[in-house]
Order: C-alpha cells, then sequence, then structure tokens
C-alpha cells in the first residue's frame, strides 16, 4: 500500500504491521528480523517525508532489535537471518547519512562501519544461486562504500578516501553496469578526490569517464553535462591549458543558457 498510496498512510499501515508483528512473534527471534524490516520501511516513508525526528526514532528501535537479534544468533547456521543481513547493512547505513545530515560526523563513520561489516558478511553468505539477491548486495555495499569514502574525504582523512570510492566504482559497476547513473556519481567523486590530491591526468581521465555515462544516459545538452565540463575545464585551468578551458568552459555555459535561461545563479 506504500507504493500505491498517498505517503501519509503507509506509516499507519506498517504501524498496524508494527504490532501484529511484535504480538506474533517478538519473543522467539525469528519475529525480530520482521519487525527490523517493518520499522526500516516506515523509517523510509519518514525519510521520504522529511520527518527526520520520526526517523531517528525509527532507526532506534530497529537498531535495538538488531542488538537482539545478534543476541540470539550468535552461529549464523538459518539462512534466515542471512538473507536479510542486507536489510540491517542499509539500516545502518541509513542511520550514518542521518547523522551526516545532522553533523554528527564520528558516529556517522561509526555506522557507516557497521553497516560495511553487515553488508560483506551477507555477500560471502548469499549463494551464487540467488543471483538477484547478489546484485542487490554489490549495490548496497558499494553504497556503503562511497559514503565512507565521502566521509573520510570531509575529515581530510586523504589516505582513506581512495581505496572505498575504487571499491564502491567495482560493486556498482557489476551490480548496475557500466552506463547507471551512480556510476558516473562515483567516477565523478574519484576526479574531485584526485583534484585535491593534485593527481590532475587521473582527475581528467575521471571526469571524462562520467561525462561519457552522463552524454549517453541524458544527453549532449543536460545540465549535468555542463557541470562535468565545468570541472574539466578546472583541471585543464590548473594544468595551464587555459585555451583548451575556455573553450569547455563556452560550452558549459551554452548548455546551462540553454537548461536555465539566461538569468539563473549556474
Amino acid at each position: 500500500q506504500w507504493s500505491e498510496s498517498e505517503d501519509k498512510a503507509g506509516p499507519i499501515c506498517l504501524s498496524e504491521a508494527l504490532k501484529i508483528e511484535n504480538y506474533q512473534g517478538y519473543g522467539t527471534g525469528d519475529g525480530y528480523v520482521d519487525i527490523v524490516t517493518v520499522i526500516y520501511n516506515t523509517g523510509l516513508i519518514h525519510m521520504k517525508n522529511g520527518a527526520f525526528d520520526s526517523l531517528e526514532e525509527c532507526f532506534d528501535h530497529a537498531r535495538e532489535c538488531y542488538d537482539l537479534i545478534t543476541e540470539h544468533t550468535r552461529s549464523d547456521n538459518a539462512s534466515k537471518y542471512k538473507y536479510d543481513a542486507l536489510v540491517f547493512a542499509a539500516m545502518f547505513n541509513n542511520i550514518g547519512c542521518l547523522q551526516y545530515r545532522n553533523g554528527n560526523i564520528t558516529n556517522a563513520k561509526r555506522n557507516f562501519n557497521k553497516a560495511l561489516q553487515i553488508g560483506k558478511r551477507a555477500l560471502e553468505q548469499t549463494s551464487g544461486n540467488y543471483m538477484v539477491k547478489l546484485m542487490q548486495g554489490y549495490k548496497h555495499v558499494g553504497t556503503i562504500y562511497y559514503n565512507i569514502g565521502t566521509i573520510n574525504a570531509r575529515l581530510g582523512l586523504n589516505d582513506e578516501i581512495m581505496r572505498p570510492l575504487e571499491c564502491s566504482l567495482g560493486l556498482q559497476r557489476v551490480a548496475l553496469g557500466e552506463s547507471h547513473p551512480d556510476v558516473a556519481i562515483v567516477h565523478h567523486s574519484i576526479g574531485i578526490v584526485l583534484i585535491e590530491a593534485g593527481q590532475w591526468n587521473d582527475a581528467m581521465n575521471a571526469f571524462l569517464e562520467s561525462l561519457q555515462l552522463v552524454r549517453f544516459m541524458y544527453g549532449n545538452d543536460d545540465y549535468q553535462v555542463a557541470e562535468e565540463l565545468f570541472y574539466i575545464g578546472n583541471v585543464l585551468e590548473i594544468k595551464g591549458e587555459h585555451n583548451e578551458a575556455l573553450h569547455v568552459y563556452e560550452e558549459a555555459l551554452r548548455i546551462e543558457r540553454f537548461t536555465f535561461g539566461e538569468i539563473h545563479p549556474e
């Protein structure tokens, strides 16, 4: 009902589901997984609606259930827990995103690392026969790696930025294919990191990869193409190739005029 009804109806339905799950299985161990899924889905709706206080309450409750699950399943014998582990990885990743948004960088990093630990374990336990689940896992873990690289950049941990981003790129390519917006985003982020590291040629290659993807996906006159051209122009300018930089900036300006008109902050 969440996907087909108004956003306000979703939390109500999931709240009722949560009451049923609490009644039927909360004390058994098996029920915890279903409860976390219900709470997590409720949290996603709160995130979509911008209700971040309610979101934090949902994630706190889900985290408590996760702690109880780990108490009940010290060994990974039950396949039910193996295949639901990605839910918990996604949950800790979103907790980290919420904390990052609120400026709590240290706790955000801790939760991203927790998400990565759970996600990697889930991938190891997922059989090749469950290919769809495996691809979902690659995408989830790729996103977590990307968030870790981003937060390391925010913290100035320059030696700990590239590897997570490269891991993210590899996993996203496997899960989503080469021509996907998330793959382009990782290429772009790698380019920014390389600029800050002074590796101009490698940065240029990363931006060119991203440019090629956004042109393929959105066409030549999309504002995202202009953004990539702007960064390419920056690299050319830094390298002293001013004429080439000017040509690229002019093309970016043409696209932005086409997209936004003459009077616009961009």
